[in-house]
């Protein structure tokens, strides 16, 4: 335990820094605080210094990390919903339809051939592996999309639609990762039965609904309390964490894990949130320091290294494969039906950013506790990691990068880069 104090002591110690000089570091250094929790957690864990070596607590460490991973996802999705112009959902309805539809699909199936066939993977384990790849982690897009380079460079059209992505395909991730859990437990017809009435009716639909209701019941509240004579300005950071744990709570006591809820709800509660870039400065500064990057710290002192071993050359090679494969090509080839992407150049930085971090890790460990295939959680981590790695090395030269080609064919509305018209 006093291994753990001390190693806390350090992750708080690296999250109060980076508060300090977290800009500096991100647009001078090119290092997104993320990759640098990551490798503090690499430095503590048991490879190296063995401060936080998390099998020596009496909790189990997998169950702790997963709920740090649940808690931390049904924050950050809410961020990602706060941090959306309040129409952009209803405005980008159709591009965001082929994305969480056909492209997460693709994405989906993409990880799964790859786990396949690099890995030699049984098709079982393959699919497991595919569905936990295909979302998007919002904590490590968020960090993309949310810097100031980031603002001032990429238009709002794209900032958004990667924001929106991220924030709902962490939920729908379910639908994919509990299909083949319930073939692998239950007979063909049966399995199918209960995926379409309790997983897709009952904890997504009936999450979601639950979620709005929540979402729009707290933002009614908070106009109305912003109209009482004696109201006092309202912390928009610790009503967003509130509410987020809130819709957790309640549609977990219904039997889901409600991701996907906490996304809806923070869409339902965006409109009654004071507009402006003080407000997603605020929540966005809040969730970074305080959620985020803490779990990463805990997932780079967790990470299989002897399972890696055992990979050998084809876990490295599968991990590259799926950073360059899961997700860039089915961009390229379904950009010209997503308005708001107009170029080829524009589709593969889109792709590109679809980070893997800690909704993989939460829906890996998912996985582990309801099939006990460890392996899966050995594969799935070798692309975490170099996920984290690369997308946060290559997320502030590429966002310079981009934003020069864009600023040479300036926006239909010639406004400065970033200001966009969202209709178009």
């Amino acid at each position: 335990m006093s291994s753990l104090s001390g190693a806390l002591a350090l992750g708080a110690g690296t999250v109060l820094a980076l508060g300090l000089v977290g800009g500096y570091v991100r647009n001078r250094l090119w290092l997104a605080e993320s990759t640098i929790c990551l490798m503090l957690g690499v430095i503590l864990g048991p490879l190296m210094l063995g401060w936080a070596d998390l099998a020596a607590v009496s909790l189990d460490p997998f169950a702790l990390l997963k709920e740090a991973a649940r808690l931390t996802l049904g924050i950050s999705v809410m961020a990602a919903a706060l941090r959306l112009p309040p129409r952009f959902v209803c405005q980008r309805a159709v591009g965001l339809a082929i994305l969480l539809g056909p492209g997460m699909l693709l994405m989906f199936l993409s990880g799964s051939l790859l786990a396949l066939t690099v890995l030699n993977q049984e098709p079982h384990v393959a699919l497991l592996v595919g569905a936990a790849l295909a979302p998007t982690d919002p904590v490590v897009a968020g960090a993309i999309t949310g810097g100031t380079a980031a603002k001032r460079l990429i238009p709002t059209r794209m900032r958004g639609l990667l924001t929106a992505e991220s924030g709902a395909n962490d939920g729908l991730a379910l639908l994919f990762v509990t299909l083949p859990i319930l073939f692998l437990a239950r007979a063909p017809v049966e399995a199918l039965s209960e995926w379409l009435m309790r997983v897709l009716i009952w904890e997504v639909v009936g999450g979601v609904s639950t979620g709005l209701v929540l979402g729009w019941l707290a933002g009614q509240l908070l106009v109305w309390a912003r109209r009482q004579p004696f109201s006092e300005r309202h912390s928009l950071a610790t009503i967003a964490v509130a509410l987020s744990l809130a819709v957790l709570a309640v549609v977990r006591l219904m039997g889901s894990d409600g991701i996907l809820a906490v996304f809806v709800a923070g869409l339902a509660f965006n409109p009654a949130a004071s507009s402006g870039e003080a407000r997603q400065e605020e929540i966005q500064v809040a969730v970074s320091r305080f959620f985020d990057l803490p779990v990463f710290i805990l997932v780079g002192a967790m990470l299989p290294w002897t399972a890696w071993n055992e990979l050998g050359w084809r876990g490295l090679a599968f991990a590259v494969a799926v950073l360059f494969l899961r997700r860039v090509p089915w961009w390229v080839i379904l950009y010209r039906a997503v308005p708001g992407v107009k170029t080829a150049s524009e589709a593969v930085f889109l792709g590109w950013f679809g980070p893997i971090g800690v909704s993989t890790v939460y829906y890996l460990l998912l996985i582990r506790e309801r099939t006990d295939l460890d392996q899966v959680w050995g594969i799935g981590t070798t692309a975490v990691f170099l996920s984290v790695l690369v997308h946060g090395t290559s997320a502030t030269p590429l966002t310079h990068l981009i934003g020069r080609r864009i600023r040479s064919k300036p926006e239909r509305n010639h406004g400065p880069p970033g200001t966009a018209d969202l209709r178009e």
